[in-house]
């Protein structure tokens, strides 16, 4: 039998994917976004988090993740790198130096076959990635942290005998994120660890809030609770921002409060949304398809700039700024829209055979 899913979790990847995307689009409530959204994806994670018993567990887990986390992140960045040369030809990507110009863009040079195999081999080991893949790091990291999170809770079951682990757990998510704190002060992140410190005490949180538990509430006491945690994060913009691609952020406790109104904030609609089913149901749609947006929705905002360009008249290698070139107006929602119906549409087919697959192999 199919295991059922929960679709308030997956309205909550879906709410949780939207702003990710609404954060690249040029959005002006961007800082308020990047307070939690992609803390929440960590929580999450967490909140999943499951690992067997003994050896045969941790082997199953860490086999797991190299073919969710590790394999599309290769996979992308390969694929992209692949394509450079076609990208170029396209616009895509560009070799004007007048791309300059423009703050956070860069000149993208042709590249051989042995640059390809080069650096494919760096993505093996996430060294770097691509500026298309950019999204991808937070792939890395939840891949860093999920792992260590296992062998951890591997060590402490042997450790503890099997006592309970979750407050050793917690002992070693506060020294992380001590650690990841200090490394976003000193702007220390080589192979991405000073964001995976950090991350690991979100990680830990979802597990904490699975463990807990949540009651059932009225739709007005949602209601409620959504409001408080919107209000909470407004009080929290004027003191910083997070910007968790970089480990960027005030302080550790600024990273844990604003991450837990994120979560509640989420969660909360979610719930909501579902009592609506068209809207539940498209969150959740989106919410499955995430690493597609993840990795696909920077390639789609080029289709936004492409029409943008045709519009106006502007020169083709406009078309490379990254990762978007209009703002102002309207053009975040154009951005949204397409970046997140483009990925989504090309997911359909992929899901399709795999669903087939999945029932061709059930016993009738």
């Amino acid at each position: 039998m199919a295991k059922q899913r929960d679709g308030v979790l997956d309205a909550m990847r879906g709410i949780g994917i939207v702003l990710m995307v609404v954060g690249h689009s040029g959005f002006a409530g961007t800082a308020y976004i990047y307070l939690f959204h992609m803390a929440l994806f960590f929580m999450l994670s967490g909140y999943f988090f499951r690992l067997g018993e003994g050896l045969s567990g941790l082997r199953h887990f860490c086999g797991r993740r190299l073919v969710t986390l590790w394999l599309p992140f290769v996979a992308a960045n390969t694929v992209f790198t692949v394509c450079n040369n076609l990208f170029l030809k396209l616009n895509i990507l560009t070799t004007d130096g007048r791309i300059l110009d423009l703050p956070g863009n860069q000149v993208t040079d042709p590249v051989t076959l042995k640059d390809i195999v080069g650096r494919t081999v760096h993505w093996c080991v996430f060294d770097g990635g691509t500026q298309l893949g950019g999204a991808l790091w937070f792939v890395q990291a939840l891949f860093q942290i999920s792992i260590v999170y296992a062998v951890v809770e591997f060590a402490l079951r042997k450790a503890l005998a099997g006592r309970d682990t979750l407050l050793a757990q917690g002992f070693v998510a506060g020294v992380l994120l001590i650690l990841g704190w200090q490394c976003s002060r000193t702007g220390w992140n080589v192979w991405g660890l000073g964001i995976a410190a950090s991350g690991y005490s979100l990680f830990y949180l979802g597990v904490l809030v699975r463990r807990v538990g949540q009651p059932a509430r009225t739709p007005a006491v949602r209601v409620g609770l959504a409001v408080a945690a919107a209000l909470v994060l407004a009080l929290l913009l004027p003191f910083g921002s997070v910007g968790l691609a970089a480990n960027q952020y005030p302080s550790w406790l600024f990273l844990l409060v604003a991450s837990a109104a994120g979560w509640i904030l989420v969660y909360e609609c979610a719930h909501l949304a579902t009592l609506l089913p068209p809207l539940g149901k498209t969150l959740a749609a989106l919410g499955r398809a995430t690493m597609p947006i993840v990795i696909l929705h920077f390639l789609s905002f080029k289709l936004v700039s492409w029409v943008g360009l045709q519009l106006t008249g502007g020169e083709s290698y406009l078309l490379a700024a990254f990762p978007t070139l209009f703002t102002g107006g309207a053009w975040w929602l154009a951005y949204t829209v397409v970046g997140l119906a483009l990925p989504l549409l090309a997911y359909q087919p992929y899901r399709a055979a795999k669903q087939a697959i999945l029932k061709k192999g059930r016993p009738s």
